[in-house]
């Protein structure tokens, strides 16, 4: 059997005008998860990295660890089916129309003000409020990836990357929480708005386990953070 690290980028920028990249407090998470590989001896036969910057910045945050130790670090491939679902545009795009014609979600939008001391979770709301009606196919994007696509693609990419010769191998990839949330939802068949759900929860920079070989793939761990001790450091958004 094979092991499969699948990780989530470090925290990004959140309302900064360019999102895709890593905040001073996330590149300091995907560090601490380098030095905690480092201080167990991990090794990887292969190393993935989704088609973002903040995915190649927590990998190479967690590389720069490894060579300050001189350990081995594989040269990452890219893989495009690792990139995140639409789910940000959805929201960006959907959100005009559904403020005309939906209270609820009016009064979530009046709510979200930058400098209220509960923007993120205000934001969360209103985000899980929207993304729930588009994988439930009640918003009509065609211009966008549908959620069942999204699924689809990632399990392209996990078929590429478990499909690597060789047993008892160890992989790490680094991508983002629906990413993470979709490889989850194969291994235990959840439907989905419970990947959907899923996705919601994971953390900046945790990593999720999962066992392969030809005809399996199962979860081991899901968002496990142990190398992030300061409570500073645990975020999701």
């Amino acid at each position: 059997m094979s092991l499969l690290f699948l990780v989530r980028h470090g925290q990004a920028s959140f309302h900064a005008d360019d999102y895709d990249q890593l905040s001073t407090r996330g590149v300091e998470q995907a560090r601490q998860l380098g030095r905690h590989w480092a201080e167990l001896n991990l090794s990887f036969d292969h190393v993935y990295v989704g088609p973002r910057r903040r995915h190649r910045q927590t990998l190479e945050a967690v590389a720069a660890v490894y060579r300050e130790r001189e350990l081995k670090w594989p040269e990452p491939m890219e893989l495009p089916e690792l990139d995140e679902h639409s789910g940000q545009d959805v929201l960006t795009r959907s959100l005009p129309d559904l403020i005309k014609r939906d209270p609820v979600i009016r009064e979530m939008r009046e709510k979200l003000r930058k400098d209220s001391d509960t923007v993120q979770r205000d934001y969360l709301r209103l985000y899980q409020k929207v993304t729930r009606l588009w994988v439930r196919r009640e918003l009509q994007l065609p211009e966008l990836e549908a959620w069942h696509v999204f699924r689809e693609r990632v399990g392209r990419g996990l078929a590429k990357m478990t499909e690597t010769g060789g047993r008892k191998k160890r992989i790490a990839a680094f991508s983002s929480g629906g990413p993470v949330a979709a490889a989850t939802g194969f291994a235990l068949n959840l439907d989905d708005e419970k990947t959907l759900e899923l996705s919601w929860v994971v953390r900046n920079a945790a990593c999720s386990e999962f066992l392969f070989s030809r005809d399996r793939f199962s979860l081991v761990t899901f968002n496990a953070v142990p190398h992030l001790t300061d409570v500073q450091l645990l975020t999701f958004i």
